[in-house]
């Protein structure tokens, strides 16, 4: 009985020692927080600035780990998403649009053009004089006339005999 008198009497004064108490030390240890927060941000820095940030990042990324860290990934399903997500995504059709307009990009494909169509008429021009050869040699065959000398040699386009 005595015991339940001391604790419902000490009680209210000891929470509110305690509430002070932690009250009263609170704005000292986040002091104490922030410093030693900025301290390990400062060490940081410097550690990222010096020399021997540059030789750990040099071997972690031409290590194993690093490698098989990259393949994973490619043939990891985050690739996949990230392929349907751009392809997607206006963003990126408007930018393949503007590529694609672009004067250095429309002058490249002209040129590769007017490439392309000189192989076709070269290669035209080939199985043409073949086709005339095979002809001529046939017709001669039929009408018992000798073979006729070397064929000529090509001419460029538009330009003729002299």
């Amino acid at each position: 009985m005595v015991r339940s008198f001391v604790v419902a009497v000490a009680r209210p004064p000891l929470s509110l020692a305690r509430r002070s108490a932690a009250d009263a030390v609170r704005p000292p240890l986040e002091a104490v927080q922030r410093r030693a927060a900025a301290t390990a941000l400062e060490l940081l820095d410097a550690l990222l600035a010096s020399r021997l940030a540059e030789e750990a990042a040099r071997r972690i990324v031409t290590s194993e780990v690093a490698e098989q860290a990259v393949s994973g990934a490619f043939e990891g399903p985050l690739v996949d998403a990230v392929t349907r997500r751009l392809l997607e995504s206006e963003e990126l059709w408007l930018l393949v649009q503007e590529v694609a307009t672009s004067p250095a990009v429309t002058a490249a494909i002209s040129r590769q053009g007017a490439s392309f169509a000189d192989e076709v008429a070269d290669e035209v021009r080939e199985q043409s004089q073949q086709a005339d050869a095979w002809l001529e040699r046939t017709a001669r065959r039929m009408l018992r006339r000798s073979p006729a000398g070397p064929p000529a040699p090509a001419t460029p386009l538009g330009v003729g005999p002299a």
